[in-house]
């Protein structure tokens, strides 16, 4: 097992952890609150998550012997898990710097948000789970912005869908709707952004044999 895998790991699950404790923190998540268990719990999380990718990637690294392509798929599982938080947490940033929780006017947000993910995600899946080597080179980038447009479309179709069209559930407040249509929507564009980076993007030209 590479040795950089279980580097990158801790350093995903550390990254991710703040972004995450930001969410948590938003103070328009008003379920949190009084949830005073949070604040106990919540500033574990920069030593229990790159423990959990930690082992996540060793326990992937096993079963690949098994099920070759597991290993990468918890490799995009864990850089996916960094680009949600950072796509959380910059929409959650802007939610608390605007007010804005719902509708069309949280479209250029969600887009923004998503974006910087996005970016986040092409350099961890170029040079990392997919290992495409080499530079980037503009017609790679540009088939990734493609598909990540693509996956900014579904992504942001279902948060302004949700956000506009249904009325918060549950007595919840908006800015907790907000971001449970936000996790929906990152479930579904996940499926795209894989198959796209990995077939489209990331996908490696197949080497001819020498000729004898």
């Amino acid at each position: 097992m590479e040795k950089r895998s279980l580097i990158y790991s801790l350093i995903i699950g550390f990254v991710s952890s703040w972004f995450l404790i930001f969410v948590i923190k938003n103070p328009f998540i008003e379920e949190f609150k009084d949830l005073a268990v949070l604040d106990k719990i919540v500033w574990w999380l920069p030593i229990a998550l790159p423990l959990v990718f930690l082992a996540g990637i060793v326990l992937a690294n096993i079963l690949a012997r098994v099920v070759g392509f597991i290993y990468q798929v918890a490799k995009f599982v864990e850089v996916g898990v960094l680009n949600t938080v950072i796509d959380f947490g910059v929409l959650n940033l802007l939610i608390w710097l605007t007010g804005i929780t719902g509708g069309w006017a949280i479209a250029p947000l969600n887009a923004t948000s998503f974006l910087c993910a996005a970016t986040n995600s092409y350099f961890w899946n170029k040079f990392w789970t997919f290992k495409k080597g080499g530079a980037a080179t503009g017609g790679e980038f540009i088939q990734f912005l493609i598909v990540s447009g693509i996956g900014i479309g579904i992504n942001t179709g279902v948060v302004v869908a949700g956000t506009g069209l249904i009325s918060p559930l549950f007595g919840l407040s908006p800015g907790a709707w907000a971001n449970i249509m936000k996790f929906l929507a990152t479930f579904l564009s996940m499926f795209w952004n894989f198959f796209g980076y990995k077939f489209i993007v990331f996908k490696m030209k197949e080497v001819s044999p020498p000729s004898v």
